[in-house]
């Protein structure tokens, strides 16, 4: 398990990351529901002596606040994540036509 503070306004809340729960959570989310995922993997993650304040934030009008919700996940996913950095390498256009030329002799 990973901790990971993150200070919403002048409240900490730290949450208890594990894989399993990260993977439950990227995995439920839904084209068209991305709070709800949000929302179950924090409630879950949360330390007990910061769900209370956890609440309080999240929670508005009985529902939980998306903009909140979406943005204390993202920052706790990218904590999860570490420090890799992960880039798209463009193939390089001088190798690709030498493996024709070779596939055609």
């Amino acid at each position: 398990m990973q901790e990971i503070s993150v200070l919403v306004g002048e409240k900490e809340l730290t949450f208890g990351v594990t894989t399993a729960g990260f993977n439950e959570y990227i995995n439920a989310q839904m084209p068209k529901d991305k709070v709800t995922p949000g929302f179950n993997f924090l409630s879950l993650a949360v330390l007990p002596e910061h769900k209370e304040d956890f609440m309080a934030l999240a929670i508005k009008d009985g529902e939980p606040n998306g903009l909140i919700v979406l943005q204390i996940a993202g920052i706790v996913s990218e904590a999860f994540g570490g420090d890799v950095t992960v880039t798209i390498k463009k193939p390089n256009p001088s190798a690709q036509a030498s493996k024709k030329t070779a596939s055609t002799s």
